[in-house]
Formats: C-alpha cells, sequence, structure tokens
C-alpha cells in the first residue's frame, strides 16, 4: 500500500476478494502470499499498455474542465501518484499538470529506498517527482514512513529496543530531510490486522513493540518537521460501521486522547465495485473521523471494473457513478480536504498485471480518470460532476 500495497475494501461477508490469488480462496488478499516480490504501485513498460476499450465513451476536450482549477473554489486537493520513469513520458507530464495539484510518490520514500543500509540515506530517487510538483505548484504527500512491507532487510533482523530506535532515527532522517517540501506524511500505514478483530497486524515486525510504536512514531514526525500533517493510513476502512473501520476509528481517537500529533486519516479507497460501502456510509465515515478534529483524505483512489458485469460502456459508465458518489461524500463533509488516484492514466495501472490484478487475468481493469492514450473517461465527468455540486 500507499504507498502501500492496495487491497480492495470488502464487505463482513466472505466473497472472492478482486485481489484474491485463487478462485477457491474466498476473501484472501494477493498481498498475503506475493507481497515478498512486489506491492502496490508495480507498473508494467508502456508496451504492456491495455488497449483502449473498444467502444468505450471518450470526453471531447472542450468538455474536460482541469480537475484542479474545477476543485479550487472546493478547497480540496485533486492529486496522483506517479513514478519517476513516467515523467519522461511527455504527454504524461501534460496531463499531470493540467490536471492535479497534488502529488504522491509510489515508493520513492520507503524505507527500501530511502535507507537501505542502516543510516545511510539515500534521498535521489524522490526528487524528480519533487522538482515536477514544485514546478507545477504542486503540493506533495510523503509516503510512507512506518510500514510492514518494502523495508530494507537489515530492518526485519531487528527486534526490541534496537528495532524502536531504528524506526525513531529512520522517521527523523526522512522527515527533517524533506522537513517544508512535503506537506504531508502518512506516517503510519496499514497497523491494523484485517477482519473483527481490531488488534495491530500480526505480520508488522512493528507489533512487538506494543501500540505505543504508533505514537512514538507520530511523535518523532512532529519533532522532525512540527509544519507537515502526519496521517494514519489504511484500506478498508473506508464504509462506517466495519470492525476495521472502528478499530480505526479507535485508534485515531485513542491517539488524539492522548495528546499525540495525528492530524490526518488516510481512506485508501481501493474500489471493488462488487463489494463496497454505499456512499452515505462513506460519508457517515468520514463525517465521524472529522469529528475528532482531524483530517480526511481519500488517498490511493482506483476503480477497478474488470470483474463487474456489462458492456464496456456499462463498465464506464458505473465507474462514473462510483467515483462521482465517492467525491461528493469527501466533498459533504468539511474536514475532507483531499482526492488522491493511484496513479492516472490506466497505462501504467498497478492493476494491469495479471499478478495484481483480476483473478484468472480477468483484464484489463481500467480503473483511472485518463484512459491509456490519456483520454478523459467518463470517469472524469464524474468528478467534475460531484466538484460543481451536480
Amino acid at each position: 500500500m500507499t504507498q502501500s500495497f492496495p487491497s480492495a475494501a470488502r464487505s463482513s461477508a466472505p466473497s472472492t476478494s478482486l485481489w484474491s490469488p485463487l478462485a477457491g480462496r474466498p476473501g484472501r488478499r494477493l498481498c498475503l502470499s506475493v507481497l515478498a516480490a512486489c506491492a502496490a504501485g508495480c507498473i508494467l513498460p508502456p508496451e504492456a499498455k491495455p488497449l483502449a476499450p473498444a467502444g468505450g465513451k471518450r470526453l471531447a476536450d472542450a468538455e474536460v474542465r482541469p480537475l484542479r482549477e474545477a476543485a479550487a473554489p472546493t478547497k480540496r486537493h485533486i492529486g496522483f501518484a506517479a513514478q519517476p520513469a513516467q515523467l519522461r513520458d511527455d504527454a504524461f507530464r501534460k496531463v499531470a499538470a493540467a490536471h492535479f495539484d497534488s502529488l504522491t510518490p509510489e515508493n520513492q520514500m520507503k524505507w527500501e529506498t530511502v535507507e537501505p543500509q542502516p543510516g545511510q540515506f539515500a534521498f535521489q530517487a524522490a526528487e524528480p517527482l519533487l522538482a515536477f510538483a514544485a514546478e507545477n505548484h504542486m503540493r506533495v504527500r510523503g509516503h510512507t514512513l512506518v510500514w510492514h512491507s518494502q523495508l530494507a532487510p537489515w530492518v526485519k533482523r531487528l527486534s526490541g529496543e534496537a528495532l524502536h530506535a531504528a524506526m525513531l532515527g529512520h522517521i527523523q532522517g526522512v522527515v527533517g530531510h524533506w522537513k517544508g517540501r512535503v506537506a504531508q506524511w502518512d506516517v503510519v500505514n496499514e497497523a491494523l490486522a484485517d477482519g473483527p478483530s481490531g488488534r495491530l497486524r500480526a505480520d508488522s515486525p512493528f507489533t512487538a513493540l506494543g501500540p505505543t510504536f504508533i505514537d512514538d512514531a507520530f511523535r518523532a514526525a512532529h519533532q522532525a518537521d512540527p509544519d507537515a500533517q502526519l496521517f494514519y493510513n489504511d484500506y478498508e476502512i473506508e464504509g462506517v460501521g466495519t470492525a476495521k473501520s472502528d478499530a480505526a476509528f479507535a485508534l485515531v481517537k485513542r491517539l488524539r486522547e492522548a495528546g499525540v500529533p495525528v492530524h490526518g486519516v488516510g481512506l485508501q479507497m481501493h474500489v471493488d465495485p462488487r463489494r463496497w460501502p454505499a456512499a452515505e456510509r462513506i460519508r457517515a465515515n468520514i463525517a465521524r473521523f472529522a469529528a475528532l478534529g482531524v483530517l480526511v483524505e481519500l488517498t490511493e483512489m482506483d476503480v477497478a471494473v474488470g470483474e463487474i458485469a456489462g458492456s464496456i460502456e456499462q463498465k464506464l459508465d458505473r465507474q462514473r457513478t462510483l467515483t462521482h458518489d465517492i467525491v461528493a461524500a469527501c466533498l459533504a463533509v468539511d474536514g475532507c480536504s483531499g482526492i488522491t488516484f493511484w496513479g492516472l492514466t490506466d497505462r501504467y495501472s498497478w492493476l494491469n498485471s495479471p499478478r495484481w490484478g483480476a483473478l484468472r487475468g480477468q483484464l484489463p481493469h481500467y480503473p483511472l480518470p485518463f484512459d491509456a492514450d490519456y483520454r478523459a473517461k467518463p470517469m472524469v465527468a464524474g468528478i467534475l460532476d460531484a466538484l460543481a455540486g451536480r
């Protein structure tokens, strides 16, 4: 995730998840079995791009108002995640600059990249993204500081006080280096276990430090950059009333009551249209987090339509409706401050690969606002309608 490894949100009822590796394993997340090999943000080379949907409607240029311009009166940021190599594509740069005012590096701020050896930091991989953001007056969201995946191998060998000290040193080194250049940080990513337990996840080395590792991480990040907004980020916490969203709410509430400097919660929003909370449940969830005094951002949104029934036109229309309703849910709550898509074009989506995509290679999913040829999809019209209050 986010950059974490995205997962589809699902209801409490067992189902064969969109991200399940095998049809015979209902509800199992793909990342549980293949996370060691890759994570979200894996990109295929341009030659592996999906074809544009045959007959799929695209918007005429005259219909497409720049998203960042449309969002400005609402005081919401519209963002995208990117890899530095994508900036070599002139069409990518043009669409990104025209439509988005927030950028999240997909992988270049993760532990394995920025601190591959103890105390030896390597920041250069993210610099092209930060430079592009500065050139185009974009906010930068830092992703991510403490996560159980994409760790440098040396971290996995630590435990106890050594692990705790390494965590604090990493946060201070990374946040301190980019102080003043990164507006928001996903400080702790995906700390909660899946399912109804409400506990910390068993596969994270940080869990053994106890729940206060989260408190310590936020305090360290705040000390390194007092002006940065600090977020807890997770998947399957989008709708009110599920065990995991309740656990996330309880976590953020506890942190706030303890005076921990947590400023926001990130709802990843990797949408599986077959199993997804109603828009009203999403709005109610955003509202209850905002009532704690924190911001809410939709941090990794994509809407995969490869496995829903219907023609291309019907799939893209369903995608437009879902996207509209989710953006409208954000706009309905003052504390919801931004929507970030996990990419901007279907050309580079992590869901292009059968390894990360649908069951049995049922591709493509076409999950992002612009198609493989950078034409605006009906999804963009849904975003614009929501931003305009339609």
